[in-house]
C-alpha cells in the first residue's frame, strides 16, 4: 500500500472522542480549515517590521522607527521618531530632508555641555532644541592599555546612564517631549555616535511601545552596520593619536578602541540588569525612575502607534 492509500486508510478509520467515525469528507475539510488558519497565522507573524535609514551627508547612524511592528501587531507611524548621531555636520540638503520629508520639529541633544559647545547641532529652521545632557561630564579616560578597559567603561556608562539622577532626568526630558509632541510631527534625539546615549533612549522608548527585547536588540544592534565606515575612520585618527604619545599600538589597544567604537549585546544587557537591581522591571522603572504613569503611556502608544489589525 502506497503512502497516499495509507493515510486515507487511517484517516477513514479515524475516531472521535464522542466514539463515531468521520467521514473522509468532514475530514479532509476539517484539515482544509486547519491548514488555511496556520497560514493565516504564519502569514500574520511575518508582518514586514523594519525602520528606515535616512541617508543623510552628515550623519551616518540616523534612522527613522517608523515601521516597527510590536508584539500586538501595532506599528510605529512614519515619521514620528527618528534617533540619530550628531547633528553638527548637517549640510542643507540633509537639513531640509529632516523638516521637510521627516517633519522634525523637536531636536533633543543627549550629550555633554562641553560636547553642545565644541560641536554645536546646526540649527534648522522651525525645529525646537532641547538640551538634555544624559552625563553631566565623561569620566577619566581608562588605560587602552589594558585587557578589556574598552568593555569596561562602556558597561559603566550604561549602569550610570540608568541609575543616576542626571541619566533619569534627560531621559524624562526625551519623554517629555514626546508626549508634547504634536501628531503630524517628529521628535529626533541623537548623540554623538548615536549608539549609546540615543540607544539607550531608544530602549526605554521602545520598552514604552510594548516592544520586546529581541525586537528591542535588533534595531540596537544596526548602529554597527551604519557607523561601520565612519568607525573605521575613527580607528585611524585613534590608533593615530596613541602613536603620537608615544605609545605602542598593540591588539589590546585596538581591541579597546573597538569596544568604545561598537555596540554590543553585552552593554545592551548591562543596562537591563541596573533596570532590574534597582527598579525589579522594565515596566517599574517606565513609573518609578522616568515618573511615567498608565495615562501618559497609553497617550504615547496612542499618538505614536498604529491599531492593532
Amino acid at each position: 500500500m502506497n503512502k497516499r492509500m495509507s493515510t486515507l486508510v487511517t484517516a477513514l478509520l479515524l475516531t472521535t472522542t464522542l466514539g463515531w467515525q468521520q467521514p473522509l469528507s468532514t475530514i479532509t475539510a476539517s484539515a482544509k480549515a486547519k491548514t488555511t488558519q496556520t497560514n493565516k497565522r504564519a502569514k500574520a507573524k511575518t508582518v514586514k517590521s523594519t525602520s528606515t535609514h535616512i541617508k543623510l551627508q552628515g550623519a551616518s547612524n540616523a534612522r527613522d522607527l517608523g515601521g516597527y511592528v510590536n508584539g500586538h501587531g501595532q506599528k510605529i507611524k512614519a515619521h514620528r521618531l527618528i534617533r540619530s548621531n550628531t547633528l553638527s555636520k548637517l549640510s542643507k540638503s540633509d537639513q531640509k530632508k529632516l523638516v521637510k520629508t521627516y517633519h522634525v520639529a523637536t531636536d533633543v541633544d543627549l550629550r555633554t555641555v562641553v560636547e553642545q559647545k565644541m560641536s554645536p547641532d546646526v540649527k534648522m529652521k522651525g525645529v525646537k532644541l532641547v538640551k538634555a545632557n544624559v552625563f553631566k561630564s565623561f569620566g577619566a579616560f581608562p588605560d587602552f592599555s589594558k585587557k578589556n578597559a574598552g568593555d569596561k567603561m562602556m558597561k559603566k556608562s550604561y549602569h550610570d546612564a540608568i541609575t543616576t539622577a542626571q541619566g533619569r532626568k534627560a531621559y524624562k526630558s526625551l519623554f517629555h517631549q514626546l508626549l508634547k509632541n504634536p501628531k503630524n510631527k517628529a521628535v529626533l534625539w541623537h548623540c554623538s555616535a548615536g549608539k549609546d546615549r540615543a540607544g539607550m533612549g531608544t530602549v526605554l522608548v521602545l520598552s514604552a511601545l510594548n516592544f520586546n527585547k529581541k525586537a528591542i536588540a535588533k534595531d540596537y544592534l544596526k548602529s554597527n552596520t551604519y557607523l561601520a565606515k565612519t568607525n573605521k575612520e575613527n580607528l585611524k585618527k585613534q590608533e593615530a593619536g596613541w602613536k603620537a604619545h608615544g605609545k605602542t599600538v598593540t591588539p589590546t589597544v585596538v581591541a579597546n578602541f573597538k569596544a568604545q567604537n561598537g555596540v554590543k549585546m553585552a552593554y545592551l544587557n548591562t543596562m537591563y540588569k541596573a533596570v532590574n537591581t534597582k527598579y525589579g522591571s522594565m515596566d517599574n522603572f517606565l513609573h518609578k525612575g522616568l515618573g511615567l504613569t498608565n495615562t501618559q503611556l497609553k497617550q504615547l502608544r496612542a499618538n505614536y502607534l498604529t491599531a492593532a489589525k
